[in-house]
């Protein structure tokens, strides 16, 4: 399990942005933005991808690791993960760090009661493509809400309010393939 609070602070740090100053670009407050970069707590995932909109990188910056070498293949064993408490989910990459790509693929497990966040959110541009794994999960989508199983897939213009809920006793397994860098 990664943790990001060393990658944000570092790109906090060099993008000379103060933690109130990251604080009003997120509507994130500096102590909660403290907390993160002590380790003391873990973002949501959408804000985590808010952070990373306002520091100007991917949220799979994160994730990188600038020492490995560009690959095709990324063994299950190779996968990062970050795991946030608040949304009580595990975000993991399924590809490696690979040069302007143009799309993201993520492995999203929500556990019992996990969410991507308390409200929707639209923090990236583009379309995105969902498709439970595995589980029971209500993904609302600006004011609609659907209720997805094992096998169903949305599409949709992620610029629009979004969020996952996971609504079962058991854990829910997302596929999410995002806009790229």
């Amino acid at each position: 399990m990664i943790t990001i609070n060393n990658k944000l602070k570092k790109l906090r740090e060099e993008s000379k942005l103060s933690l109130r100053d990251l604080g009003e670009k997120t509507g994130l407050s500096a102590s909660f933005l403290s907390q993160i970069e002590l380790g003391q707590v873990s973002p949501s995932i959408a804000s985590l991808e808010n952070i990373a909109n306002a520091l100007n990188v991917h949220i799979t910056h994160f994730f990188d690791d600038q020492t490995k070498p560009d690959s095709i293949v990324m063994r299950k064993n190779e996968r990062k993960r970050i795991y946030s408490q608040g949304s009580k989910a595990i975000i993991q990459p399924l590809a490696h760090k690979i040069s302007k790509k143009k799309i993201e693929p993520f492995m999203l497990t929500l556990e019992v009661g996990g969410e991507s966040g308390e409200h929707p959110y639209s923090s990236h541009h583009g379309e995105e493509f969902g498709m439970v794994i595995q589980g029971k999960v209500r993904f609302t989508l600006e004011n609609n809400e659907y209720i997805l199983e094992d096998g169903d897939s949305v599409y949709f213009n992620s610029t629009k309010p979004h969020r996952w809920q996971n609504i079962a006793k058991k854990e829910a397994f997302i596929i999410l393939v995002i806009p790229g860098a």
